[in-house]
């Protein structure tokens, strides 16, 4: 089917259906660090880090995969409750999406919150190399932010010169796991973001490496833990320390502080030192919000039925 479209279900799934959003999985060259173009780096988009998806809960979405990859690849959508054969899964739910087709999922995501998508072909390659992207399902229901930042959390192996090194060791592997040498947030080195002074921020913090463990702190502002893989927590909730391992997510309410050019920072713990991961800026005059404000998540449960008629 080179070249050709492979269809993989049905409902708005009518060939001539305008999809919802489109992803390229491509190679490509970029900048990691300044100054440092990294080769061979694959993404879900032609030209930098694959792209935030935003969906509505319970909206059928149609997501078309176009690879230009150069080798086999597949999409799968990491803690939705969806139908086994859009699961993207190679030759168990689907055959793979070879280089130059084009694959088409649809779906309807039945849970609110903050998941992700990343390949099952050749997969810790693909993910090592920054094929690993957020998907955000979000819902009716406003619980008061006035921001909502994303952060994809993890490493690259890059030696010196900025270029990828063996990517697994085996002893490492047999043991703690390969670590990689660089540590990003949104396939940027220690990012600052800057924020209204003041607002409320629904953080939402995705773990997309495969062997680092985050220990994470957010010093310098005001901040609890609203949800844990998507389950909502007590607003109340305001643990000192967050543990995160691979394929987890977090979503944190933080109020940005009120002076302008104060910042707040994203830390994980290596070897009981803070390493920083991000920063949160504000700017502007302050907005005075309190997280008192805010409206507790609310868990709504949807029954998924799944039919054999659609495979």
């Amino acid at each position: 089917m080179a070249g050709g479209a492979l269809l993989l279900g049905r409902s708005r799934l009518a060939e001539g259906a305008v999809p919802d959003h489109r992803l390229q999985a491509s190679a490509l060259d970029y900048a990691l660090r300044d100054g440092q173009v990294t080769a061979g780096m694959m993404s879900f988009a032609a030209d930098g880090p694959p792209p935030v998806l935003r969906l509505r809960r319970g909206a059928e979405t149609i997501v078309d995969v176009t690879n230009d990859l150069g080798e086999p690849t597949t999409v799968h959508w990491h803690g939705l409750r969806i139908a086994n054969h859009q699961d993207g899964v190679p030759y168990l739910t689907q055959w793979p999406i070879m280089q130059g087709e084009t694959a088409r999922y649809t779906f309807a995501a039945p849970d609110a919150g903050t998941f992700w998508y990343h390949p099952h072909c050749n997969t810790l390659e693909q993910m090592a190399r920054g094929m690993t992207g957020a998907l955000i399902v979000e819902d009716d229901e406003n619980a008061g932010f006035d921001r909502d930042l994303v952060l994809n959390l993890r490493d690259f192996r890059l030696g010196k010169d900025g270029q990828f090194i063996e990517l697994f060791r085996p002893r490492q592997a047999a043991r703690g796991g390969t670590f990689g040498t660089i540590m990003t947030a949104n396939w940027r080195v220690q990012p600052t973001y800057d924020l209204p002074a003041g607002s409320l921020v629904r953080l939402r913090l995705i773990a997309t490496d495969v062997t680092r463990i985050y220990r994470l702190s957010l010093a310098g502002a005001e901040a609890r833990l609203i949800a844990l893989d998507s389950h909502p927590t007590p607003l109340a909730y305001q643990p000192q320390e967050i543990v995160l391992a691979a394929g987890q997510r977090a979503d944190i309410a933080v109020r940005v502080p009120d002076s302008e050019g104060e910042t707040a920072v994203l830390n994980t713990t290596i070897s009981g030192r803070p390493v920083v991961l991000a920063r949160l800026r504000a700017v502007g005059r302050s907005a005075g919000r309190r997280l008192a404000e805010l409206a507790p998540l609310v868990l709504v449960a949807m029954n998924v039925v799944y039919s054999l008629s659609a495979y």
